[in-house]
């Protein structure tokens, strides 16, 4: 029989440097503090989604968290970690609360003293759009949204999901897109008009 330590496991989540763990923080600290109503589950799958646009719309990523495709979305260790580091730090807390299709809820809150850790004005205005478009879909709307998402339709179940692969490949579009001729008439046609 194998022993334990003979077993080869291979996790989907890259260690992060401190800098980038503390920017997971204040990524996160900046979408609970847009929203209302906030799971763990919600926040993940808002998080993940977050990232997608700002690769889509920004061609650059908020974060290096990466994510995996499970059963019910894309899910971060690194984002869960933010929030425990958050809680530590009394900037979020737990509320167990009525829910609408469940008994009860854990919530996660941004203290009303908290002060949340800074984040670039082009960030923090891009995540508050983002919680706009977020936060009205229910969580099965919003699980269907992520789900939906090139990255992670792309992904095999219980794996990392490719998000620097996705900014690559985005780059890469981008890159042909502007250095074509074709392109570059067009421009010069629509600045003559």
């Amino acid at each position: 029989m194998p022993q334990l330590r003979d077993i080869a496991l291979h996790s989907p989540w890259r260690p992060l440097s401190e800098s980038d763990a503390r920017r997971v923080r204040s990524v996160a600290a900046h979408l609970l503090s847009h929203l209302s109503h906030v799971t763990d589950w919600r926040l993940q799958k808002t998080f993940f989604l977050a990232e997608v646009w700002s690769i889509e719309e920004r061609l650059g990523r908020l974060t290096a968290a990466d994510f995996a495709s499970w059963t019910y979305g894309p899910w971060s260790l690194h984002v869960r970690e933010g929030v425990e580091s958050l809680e530590a730090d009394r900037k979020v807390q737990r509320e167990s609360r009525t829910a609408r299709r469940r008994e009860a809820a854990e919530f996660l809150l941004i203290r009303k003293e908290a002060r949340i850790p800074p984040l670039p004005r082009e960030d923090a205005d891009f995540l508050g759009d983002i919680a706009q478009q977020i936060k009205f879909l229910d969580g099965d709307s919003l699980t269907r949204v992520a789900k939906s998402t090139k990255p992670y339709a792309d992904t095999v179940p219980r794996q990392r999901i490719d998000l620097d692969g996705y900014l690559d490949e985005l780059r890469t579009k981008h890159a042909k897109f502007v250095a074509s001729p074709k392109v570059a008439r067009l421009v010069e046609e629509a600045m003559a008009e």
